[in-house]
């Protein structure tokens, strides 16, 4: 019975390697790359956060069902996700150089690197919230 249920899992594999484009192969399963997501997020690490240091990164990542969002669980420990929001993969990078572009004109720019500002008020963290979902809805929108 085990070597049936082994060539059933084999074959499955199989299909799904021939299929290439269409398929991929993670954890023995296929599965569609139409179920791949995208992510945008926001956080603050865990250096700033001991500094007190109001500075705060705008990230993306794109994940496959069933996985945590890995990218994000290579922050520290103690680091704060103010903000997770899933989006098309396909316009996940689009959509992050929007939020950055709009991020860039209204504060400056942390020591880290292009990803990082200095929001110093949390009002302003409010409202660095609203520009990221209203760029996410604004593509999510495009899609109907």
């Amino acid at each position: 019975m085990s070597n049936e249920v082994n060539k059933v899992e084999e074959k499955t594999i199989s299909i799904a390697v021939q299929q290439g484009q269409r398929r991929r192969i993670m954890k023995g399963m296929a599965y569609d790359i139409e179920e791949k997501h995208g992510y945008i997020y926001l956080v603050r690490t865990r250096e700033f956060k001991s500094l007190n240091r109001p500075i705060y990164k705008v990230g993306r990542t794109s994940q496959c069902p069933d996985t945590r969002i890995s990218r994000l669980h290579k922050y520290t420990k103690g680091s704060e996700i103010y903000l997770i929001l899933q989006c098309h993969v396909d316009d996940v990078g689009l959509i992050e150089k929007d939020i950055l572009e709009q991020f860039c004109h209204k504060w400056n720019p942390g020591p880290d690197g292009s990803e990082d500002f200095i929001i110093p008020t949390l009002t302003e963290l409010l409202e660095a919230k609203r520009i990221i979902i209203r760029v996410l809805q604004t593509y999510e929108e495009k899609r109907l």
